[in-house]
């Protein structure tokens, strides 16, 4: 405790086990919302609502471009808030209700000629919704602690309970949708359940959390070109953006996939639960094993081996493995391993470059930084999300046929796509630089000027 009491006694300081949970409440409720609409949606549009995979792949692109600026406007807007809540919280507190509704809205159906700007419109809210909850969560971290390793820590729980939410989803939807004979109900049933179990959860965040780095009230808030400046020097912050962007598009194209792979090219619906079940397992071990690696490795030595082996996996899938149910599955297991230690780490690195910008700028704008780093996952969800609906109907997918172009396409869609996306972001991380003992003499360093300001 030594080290930690000389860079910063009320800020810089190890979290307990319940308020780690508290945090991870969160994602949890992010992932009974986010989870289901990821998995779903696509599926939802084409086989059950009645829209070509053209005009789903339309919506996905529109709806996440317009919510990615929505995400600068965001930042923008936390970096002016101060409130008796502290700065982020409040968005939990009044904005999870308002996402509950938007959630089932997204799955709710309509007979109209209009239909398709029906769906554009409530997907669209709904993604700005989530937002407005998402991007000051996901920046909690910061104001939570400036402790490196507790940091770290906070996301591997955020994952685990992220993870525990899309499992929730992911075993138990096709149950709560199939006690209804008309699916269209069935959806509306299930996404209400998860939406509102959701809306709970967001609150217990709320009420188990704390921000700890204080706002100092003779300081005002930046100015917009001092946000922007936060962003544009911060070179270890390009650097993750684009890593980002590479492993968003894959984990965006592989989710909406996922459906349509178990039910054309594994040809067993009721395997759906299992799958899932297994894929969501090898996801929390990744998790898991991921905050004591982290310790041995560092952060970008972590993240460099698991996007290689994910890459290598997924394309022997392609290649090697066709009828064997166990090598398809192991291989799935691979890639969920090294997506959770890619989120983990991604995330935790994010944080530190709040600290990078405020030592090189003088400014300490997460809002702004989170904004923006929220609108390069929106693009890149855009990117995967209009992807995958534009590859299903360039290989002639159609529920009511399905072709061997359609089940290649799927296949591809499963295993290279997401491999190539990888590689890239395994050649983007190679020049991110800010390493664990660099924070801790930046943050040193920043606590230094504060004192001698004074």
């Amino acid at each position: 405790m030594k080290d930690v009491q000389s860079v910063n006694s009320t800020s810089y300081v190890v979290l307990g086990i319940k308020e780690k949970i508290g945090y991870g409440f969160g994602d949890l409720a992010s992932n009974l919302s986010f989870g289901f609409v990821s998995l779903f949606l696509l599926y939802f549009y084409t086989d059950i609502y009645g829209i070509s995979a053209a005009q789903a792949s339309l919506i996905f692109v529109i709806a996440r471009v317009i919510d990615a600026v929505f995400n600068i406007l965001i930042g923008y807007i936390v970096d002016k808030t101060n409130t008796r809540y502290g700065k982020l919280r409040p968005y939990l507190l009044f904005g999870s209700i308002p996402l509950g509704f938007l959630t089932v809205l997204c799955f709710t159906s309509i007979e109209s000629d209009q239909k398709f700007y029906y769906a554009l419109i409530t997907y669209t809210i709904y993604c700005m919704a989530y937002t407005a909850v998402n991007t000051p969560y996901s920046a909690m971290t910061n104001m939570m602690t400036q402790h490196e390793g507790s940091r770290a820590s906070l996301s591997v729980y955020r994952f685990i309970l992220a993870i525990v939410g899309y499992l929730i989803v992911s075993t138990n939807a096709e149950y709560l949708i199939g006690l209804f004979t008309e699916p269209r109900e069935g959806y509306v049933f299930a996404v209400s359940c998860f939406s509102l179990l959701a809306t709970f959860l967001f609150l217990a965040c709320f009420g188990m959390t704390k921000e700890r780095v204080l706002i100092e009230k003779d300081i005002a808030p930046p100015t917009l070109k001092e946000m922007a400046k936060a962003i544009y020097c911060n070179s270890p912050l390009m650097h993750l953006s684009m890593f980002t962007v590479a492993i968003y598009i894959a984990y965006t194209v592989w989710m909406a996939i996922a459906i349509y792979f178990i039910k054309y090219v594994l040809q067993d619906e009721a395997f759906t639960a299992k799958f899932f079940a297994i894929q969501t397992a090898a996801y929390i071990v990744g998790t898991i094993f991921c905050e004591k690696l982290v310790s041995l490795l560092g952060k970008k030595v972590l993240t460099l081996f698991a996007t290689a082996f994910v890459a290598v996996a997924l394309i022997f899938q392609y290649w090697f493995v066709q009828d064997n149910l166990y090598l398809t599955m192991a291989c799935i297991c691979i890639y969920s391993m090294g997506l959770g230690m890619a989120f983990v780490t991604m995330w935790s690195m994010i944080a530190d470059t709040v600290e990078f910008a405020e030592w090189k700028t003088e400014v300490r704008a997460e809002g702004a930084i989170y904004g923006f780093f929220n609108f390069i996952t929106k693009i890149a969800m855009a990117i995967g999300g209009g992807l995958a609906g534009l590859l299903l109907d360039y290989s002639d997918y159609s529920a009511d046929k399905i072709t061997d172009s359609a089940l290649n396409g799927i296949n591809i869609m499963m295993t290279l796509v997401p491999a190539a996306m990888f590689i890239l972001g395994f050649i983007f991380i190679l020049f991110y630089k800010l390493d664990e003992k660099t924070y801790v003499n930046i943050v040193k360093k920043i606590e230094l000027r504060k004192q001698n300001a004074l």
